[in-house]
């Protein structure tokens, strides 16, 4: 089958590329060395067309490759083209394109037929850059001889010598070129290609700039289409519109969005399929899924379909794993309506029949909403015909994109608007390489003021360098050499293994110490035992408390009974910016609840969630009870997820009380006699052991500082509280988990807690967290609530209060050291 008569733009395009490719050649011809022939194809021989998904970028690719390895023409060149795909799922569907359509181009096999007798100008391999340029058992087949068969970097060198050009097809194999030090070599120093013609969906794309670096190519030629005039060829369709869900703050725990998008989706689907069949078109639609690159991800949305009654039958998957549809036989085989795929499957492959596509991942970066929307951007075949695309319906005209992630419409937005801002545009023939004869000898210089130089100026492509990457010796993580700045830099490093760490009772075993350290001994005087907290080992109180003080009122106890949530369908037309707000209900998914109200009752990990779900079952039931509703233990057991769902906080708020009241208090084990430290350890006037801690952070050594500056009298001493040893100090959150804040510190005048005030630096970027939230609010039975800190923007120590009415931790005053006694 001969490629189909090519549209107005696409003939223009390609008797461009033939223009600049040609002239190139000509070029090549006149050269008398290597340097000469370097500039020819630096500046003339290499060329990006640019097009939207769906107008045709193949098939333009396709016939600039067959017209220029075309014997019929002497401007033509004697060439063999290598065209490489971005991953190995499209190999199969670039090799059945060129086979159908274009007889000029001979499709040769990689592994089997590398050998030069009987090449012909317009031989084809097509591959991807992992295949002829990584580490694998498949590149080292290829790059070796065989019986039969060539090596590459042989057949290549043997293919030149026999006097064919070189080319190269990148369609949108670009991307990730530049990561693999291994493609960027066998480009620049095995292929070597005359010309190349690189092939892209992603306008302004950050990697063609990075190939361009990496190959050295000083010019590269930019031939773009418009999507109007792929529009207009009636190619792709009019529009893609992009359907998010929103909902209140307090709702969206309730709402399955990945349930919803894909409710949504199949029903969309559905209706494009009665519109096709409405307008006699004998076409059954594609709805594809995309799901994230987890294995898991795929058979979750299995299950989800299956729940939205989609047959099985229907159902094709393919990820680079578990590719058990072919792509190209799910585009035809109209049995198929479903195709789920990963992320990393997004770019490239062609779905003509899709008309919907459900995003249960994210698409926030734009190049990659570009490849989403290429998705379901192409028209099929059987919509073309001249008569048929007057009496298309406007549903028939767009593609739609559900998104369980309202947060990711930005990336499709962006898609469109960079879509939308190609011009068409062709490019012309660079005047910067001249044919000058030097010594009798013809030598192509570059030259930007069109002076050329009588002396010889041979040519010099850019260098490229491989980027520097990590190494890893054992267990530590070593730059390259060329960024350390000192040799031998880690002469001073002391290495230990893991087990020969100190041990950490109440008084350390006494060994020899290690070369230049000493022992620091506790100050004297200093008290060296302290009370700590923990829960009891018995529950059952804790329980009952805890199911008594759940603050289930007529709100939270009606959201039990919650069938839907109020949702807001927000639709984007990407290409016109026009935005539509309708009002829906999402239905709950009872196992999406299920799944978050066991996960708040793990939260308590001092608890046996069991044992929680029980007592908290007890007390719905009497809420039951007391407004006279009957109920059966399922129906109970529904409410109890939905109410823990909604609202989450429900158990930390009680336990927060009840943790409290039942927490018992307990001596520490005494602090350390003396601390091993090196010999020259930074001396500390208050600390009580008089150097200061080695494993301080910034703003932890900033405030010990402060203490050590005290001229008042009001600090005695202070010392680290370490988290989690024998001798540390304590206390218990609502969480049941114990925190332990930064400092002790001994205040002269301070009368609670025998004058010890527990104090806590954090950095403003967490003064929110969940962890920091409930630190605020704990307080010690003996020593109080721990004073919090925090620095400002001047680097000033602030106290940290919470706010009720914000329900947010904020700055409050500048602490004062002189103060301490009454914080």
């Amino acid at each position: 089958m001969s490629a189909p008569a090519p549209k107005g733009y696409q003939r223009e395009a390609v008797i461009n590329a033939l223009e600049i490719f040609r002239y190139a050649e000509s070029q090549l011809r006149q050269a008398d060395d290597d340097a000469s022939r370097a500039a020819a194809t630096a500046f003339n021989g290499c060329l990006l067309l640019e097009a939207p998904t769906g107008s045709g970028k193949t098939l333009m690719a396709g016939m600039i490759a067959e017209t220029f390895a075309a014997p019929d023409r002497d401007a033509n060149a004697r060439i063999v083209w290598f065209w490489f795909t971005p991953f190995a799922g499209l190999v199969e569907q670039a090799k059945g394109a060129i086979k159908s359509t274009f007889v000029g181009l001979r499709v040769r096999d990689l592994q089997g037929d590398r050998k030069t007798r009987g090449t012909k100008s317009g031989d084809v391999f097509v591959a991807t850059w992992a295949s002829v340029a990584a580490a694998s058992k498949e590149t080292r087949r290829v790059r070796s001889s065989g019986e039969f068969v060539l090596a590459l970097d042989d057949l290549i060198t043997e293919l030149r010598a026999d006097g064919f050009r070189i080319g190269v097809v990148v369609d949108e194999a670009h991307h990730g070129f530049t990561r693999a030090a291994e493609a960027v070599r066998f480009y620049r120093e095995i292929l070597r290609p005359e010309f190349t013609l690189m092939i892209t969906a992603t306008p302004d794309d950050q990697d063609v700039e990075k190939f361009k670096k990496a190959a050295s190519i000083g010019h590269l030629h930019r031939i773009c289409v418009s999507r109007k005039e792929a529009v207009d060829a009636g190619l792709i369709k009019d529009g893609i519109k992009s359907i998010a869900y929103l909902a209140a703050d307090d709702q969206k725990a309730l709402v399955d969005f990945a349930a919803t998008a894909l409710a949504d989706g199949w029903s969309m689907h559905g209706v494009i399929k009665q519109g096709l069949q409405a307008a006699g078109i004998g076409v059954v639609p594609l709805m594809l899924v995309q799901v994230g690159n987890s294995n898991a991800a795929v058979e979750e949305a299995r299950t989800r379909l299956a729940a939205l009654g989609v047959v099985e039958s229907k159902i094709a998957w393919y990820t680079a794993d578990d590719p058990n549809d072919d792509l190209l036989t799910v585009a035809i085989d109209e049995s198929k309506e479903v195709l789920i795929f990963k992320v990393a499957v997004a770019l490239g492959f062609d779905a003509p029949r899709a008309f919907t596509l459900v995003s249960m991942r994210g698409a926030k970066d734009t190049d990659f909403g570009i490849q989403v929307v290429g998705r379901i951007l192409r028209v099929h075949g059987r919509l073309q015909a001249p008569t048929l695309e007057k009496r298309l319906p406007e549903l028939l005209r767009h593609g739609y994109v559900f998104l369980a992630d309202a947060a990711n419409q930005s990336g499709l937005v962006h898609a469109g608007e960079k879509i939308n801002a190609i011009q068409s545009g062709l490019s012309q023939v660079c005047p910067f390489t001249m044919v000058v004869k030097v010594a009798g000898r013809n030598e192509i210089q570059v030259t930007h003021d069109g002076q050329a130089q009588l002396l010889s100026v041979p040519y010099m492509p850019t260098a490229w360098s491989v980027p520097e990457t990590n190494v890893t010796n054992g267990g530590l993580h070593l730059a390259e050499p060329s960024n350390w700045q000192t040799p031998g830099i880690l002469t001073n490093l002391i290495l230990m293994p893991p087990d020969s760490a100190p041990t950490s009772p109440g008084k350390p075993s006494i060994g020899p110490l290690l070369s230049g350290n000493r022992h620091y001994p506790l100050r004297d005087g200093v008290p060296r035992i302290y009370r700590s907290e923990r829960l009891p080992l018995s529950t059952a109180d804790l329980l009952t408390c805890i199911a008594a003080n759940i603050a289930i009122d007529d709100k939270a106890f009606n959201a039990g009974f919650r069938q839907s949530v109020n949702v807001t369908r927000h639709t984007v037309d990407l290409f016109e910016g026009v935005e539509e707000n309708e009002s829906i209900q999402a239905r709950l998914s009872d196992a999406e609840i299920a799944r978050r109200a066991q996960s708040v009752m793990f939260d308590a990990e001092y608890l046996d969630p069991r044992d929680l779900h029980d007592a908290l079952l007890r007390r719905l039931k009497t809420e039951f009870s007391h407004r006279g509703i009957d109920v059966d233990d399922m129906g109970l057991e529904r409410a109890l997820n939905r109410i823990m769902a909604a609202y989450p906080n429900l158990i930390r708020l009680a336990a927060r009380t009840c943790a409290a009241r039942f927490k018992e208090g307990f001596d520490t084990a005494p602090l350390l006699e003396f601390v091993e430290l090196p010999a020259g350890a930074r001396k500390s006037r208050l600390n009580v052991y008089g150097v200061m801690p080695q494993d301080l952070n910034g703003p932890e050594r900033a405030f010990a500082d402060l203490l050590d500056a005290d001229t008042t009298g009001t600090v005695d001493y202070w010392f680290r509280n370490e988290p989690r040893k024998p001798w540390s100090i304590g206390i218990v959150m609502p969480s049941g988990d114990r925190y332990f804040p930064d400092f002790a510190v001994k205040v002269i005048g301070r009368a609670a807690g025998d004058g010890l005030l527990l104090i806590e630096t954090k950095g403003n970027h967490i003064l929110n967290g969940d962890d920091t939230l409930d630190k605020i609010l704990a307080g010690h039975k003996e020593y109080g609530v721990p004073l919090m800190l925090a620095q400002d923007a001047g680097g000033r120590f602030m106290t940290v209060k919470f706010f009720a009415n914000t329900g947010r931790n904020e700055e409050d005053q500048i602490f004062r050291i002189e103060n301490l006694a009454g914080y």
